[in-house]
Parts: structure tokens; sequence; C-alpha cells
């Protein structure tokens, strides 16, 4: 799995032992190494991994969002009393509730609630799983790659013009992979992304659109090479400025 950056900021076993103690809710154990080992953030760009949160579910209780029968896990008053573990970027809850083994799947278009196994070693192969089967894929995104949250992030959105001028952004993004130097590429019909360890971030082309394209990166990178980091982002956004790509305010 990638890392885009190393600014991490590690979730402490007692904020943790507090939670399950507070609210008798066991949380996975692959969950809590995951917290422990990298964070808060987002993992291959579809699913966020939060701190444990019994504030989230509790205004849904109120509101028939999904289908509740004898064999649903949990009840609609139960929903008060889950803890969210995660959000999709499509808005459906990753839970855990007390009286329920295993990981409450809420989704936010489908009235049926499910429940995922939480016993693999490895909480990106429970994600991942829950990847493949819901959104009903043979394989997990691939390649991997986790962006934590921290306070140093960056960014800039720029307006691609080049359709105008006879250039594409499929060939604005292959000759950006090409002219700059790249530790990860991500490539398919619906997003570019170039990742770059040295700024902490990526430059992503939106392939759906043609005409956003976004620099991400951290302005207090830890990388032992600071100014080259600095050097690199302006070297980023030299070469979109040069090529059709207007920075937005």
């Amino acid at each position: 799995m990638y890392i885009v950056s190393h600014m991490l900021k590690p979730v402490s076993h007692l904020e943790l032992q507090q939670v399950e103690q507070e609210h008798a809710v066991r949380l996975p154990l692959a969950y809590q190494r995951w917290l422990q080992q990298y964070g808060e953030g987002t993992y291959s760009g579809w699913m966020n991994i939060q701190r444990p949160d019994p504030e989230v579910l509790k205004p849904f209780a109120a509101y028939d969002l999904w289908e509740h029968t004898e064999a649903t896990v949990i009840s609609q008053s139960q929903l008060q009393e889950c803890i969210s573990i995660g959000s999709s970027v499509d808005g459906d809850f990753l839970v855990v509730h007390a009286d329920v083994e295993g990981l409450i799947w809420l989704p936010r278009h489908d009235e049926q609630i499910t429940v995922w196994p939480s016993n693999e070693v490895s909480f990106a192969d429970i994600l991942d799983r829950i990847y493949c089967g819901y959104y009903n894929r043979d394989e997990p995104f691939r390649p991997a790659y986790f962006e934590p949250w921290n306070e140093e992030k960056q960014h800039i959105f720029y307006h691609f013009t080049g359709k105008e001028n006879g250039a594409s952004m499929k060939e604005l993004a292959d000759l950006c992979e090409s002219d700059l130097s790249w530790d990860l590429v991500i490539d398919n019909e619906y997003t570019c992304k170039l990742f770059s360890a040295m700024i902490g971030g990526y430059v992503r082309f939106n392939m759906a659109s043609e005409r956003e394209i976004g620099l991400f990166y951290e302005k207090n990178n830890h990388a032992t090479e600071a100014q080259e980091a600095q050097q690199q982002v302006q070297a980023i956004q030299q070469f979109l400025q040069a090529h059709h790509c207007t920075a937005l305010e």
C-alpha cells in the first residue's frame, strides 16, 4: 500500500479504550491497529477511515432511511447507539453496535442494511471485501493507497482550456507523467493521479469533466530535502501554467 504522506497522526490506544468502555462496545482489532499506526484518512480514494464517533448516527434514528424487519440486525431506534468508524465518499456509513458481531454497512442509496465480518488481520482487507461485495467488483481497487489527514495539506485547482487549443486532458496527463518524476501513477477513464512522496501529495486530472485539475501538497513536508520539495511543487505549477491551465482563486 502506498502512503501519500509520512505526516501521520496516530490515534492512541487509550483513546480507543475509553470509547469501548464508555459505550460498552468492542472496536474491531484490525481497525484499532490501523488507527494506531496510520491515523485517520482516506483509503484508495473511496473510504474515509475515522475516529470512533457515537454522535454521527443519532439524528438518523428519526428517519426511515433503511428497512427494519425482524431479520435486520438492528432496529431503527438502535441506530442512535451505533458507533461510526468510517464513511464512503458516496455517503455510506460503516458502524459497530454492542449487540452485533461484525461491521454494519448503512448504504446511502439502498434500504438494505448488511453486516460484514471484522475478523480479517488487516483493516484494508476488510475494506477491500466490502468494496468488492457492495459495488459488485471482481477485484479491489488497485494499486491501494492511503491519504492521511493532517493540517498541512494545501491545494490549488486549475481550469484546463486545452480543448479550445486542440489538446486533450489525457495528452496533458501523459505529458506531465513523462516530463516530471512520480512515485505512483493511477490512470483510468475517470481520473489520473500522479503521486509524489516528496511533496506529500499528487496531481489529479479529472478525466470525466476534462476541465478540472487539482494539485495537492503539504506546506511543511518532513522530507530531508525540504527545498527540493518546494522546487518540485513549483515545477508542477510551471508545467500546468505552460499548458493551458489557469489557477482558480
